[in-house]
């Protein structure tokens, strides 16, 4: 553990406890208040099985959900503001779906919300997949509610989103991440899966056939989709991460590298009501069933995002603070849960610096 503030000094303890508890076998935790890293902590093991590895701050982790807003919900805005598409048309020209297909008339903002109506999944053939299988399946499946009058979390939009990605800049989506977010960013440690020279620093996540997955994404869809897709296969460590949160803090910028444009910031986390009386952003999350990692402390004027592996990220614009909390809670056997470990910690970070 290294660079805990005294004011901070419980978070430790908290994450300690939480590997004691079975919550995770250890984690990474960076809280960040713009420029300044206010607490940057490794707490428990990466690996308990085959044998067990001490976590260190450079643990590359299995982003999942993250990849939600880090590149597909990015790529959609940067599309918007080159205007090769706006937020509001149908989006079924891009998707190849014919007229009387139910997700023709759905938009980028209905997907974006989560308020398009598609279910939360969707089955899918057997094998490995192509992004045009997985529309496939979702032109099959169809809606479950009417677009616009539900507020269901949905991995089935951000393959749409993803697909619509790559035919608006005619290039794959891990490509697309590359050159368009990560690099720029100098974000070196994160991409869909993981470098061989990375591979030993790597958090397993859940036995699978006999063996931990390393390297490989945890999600069953992304894993038939060879490890790209637009809801999951983003691979990346807490440093990493903080690069993102300050270009969310800089309104597009951090490091000399502008990917969006300040109004395009501005709107992608400007909170939007939605059925059922939360609150979301274009990709993110605002006030919902989902906030754990906001807490009861921290207003609801920030953005943020979880990861079914353990993950989570949450940034504050109005004072410039982030928090980055980034477990492998399923390994080894798929059992834990960070829930109560992200309200706890965002909750001592936020009494202890927020005036």
């Amino acid at each position: 553990m290294s660079r805990v503030p005294d004011h901070l000094a419980r978070l430790p303890g908290i994450c300690r406890q939480a590997v004691a508890d079975g919550a995770t076998p250890g984690g990474v935790l960076l809280v960040g208040l713009r420029d300044d890293v206010l607490a940057e902590l490794a707490f428990g093991d990466r690996a308990i099985l085959p044998e067990r590895e001490e976590a260190t701050v450079g643990t590359v982790y299995d982003l999942a959900s993250l990849t939600k807003p880090i590149v597909t919900a990015t790529l959609i805005m940067q599309a918007a503001e080159d205007g090769l598409l706006n937020l509001m048309e149908p989006l079924g020209a891009w998707l190849s779906a014919p007229d009387d297909s139910p997700i023709a008339s759905l938009t980028a903002r209905d997907l974006l919300l989560h308020t398009s109506g598609l279910t939360a999944g969707c089955p899918v053939p057997a094998g490995r997949l192509t992004m045009d299988d997985v529309v496939g399946a979702i032109h099959a499946a169809g809606l479950s509610q009417p677009t616009g009058t539900a507020f269901i979390y949905s991995d089935l939009g951000f393959h749409l989103l993803a697909r619509v990605a790559e035919r608006v800049f005619d290039h794959q989506l891990d490509e697309l991440a590359r050159e368009r977010i990560l690099r720029p960013l100098g974000m070196d440690d994160t991409d869909y899966g993981v470098a061989p020279g990375a591979l030993p620093r790597c958090a397993p996540t859940e036995v699978v056939d006999g063996a931990p997955l390393r390297g490989v994404v945890h999600d069953p869809v992304a894993r038939q989709l060879g490890g790209v897709a637009g809801h999951a296969g983003v691979f990346g460590t807490a440093a990493d991460l903080a690069r993102y949160a300050r270009m969310v803090l800089g309104r597009g910028e951090h490091g000399g590298a502008r990917i969006l444009r300040p109004a395009t910031v501005d709107r992608m986390i400007a909170p939007v009501s939605v059925p059922g009386g939360g609150r979301r952003a274009l990709g993110w999350d605002v006030d919902t069933q989902y906030s754990s990692p906001r807490g009861e402390i921290l207003p609801a004027t920030g953005v943020g995002h979880t990861g079914f592996t353990g993950t989570s990220l949450w940034v504050d614009p109005p004072t410039g603070l982030f928090i980055i909390l980034l477990t492998n809670r399923l390994h080894p056997h798929g059992h834990g849960s960070v829930v109560r470990l992200r309200r706890l910690v965002a909750n001592v970070v936020a009494a202890a610096v927020l005036p």
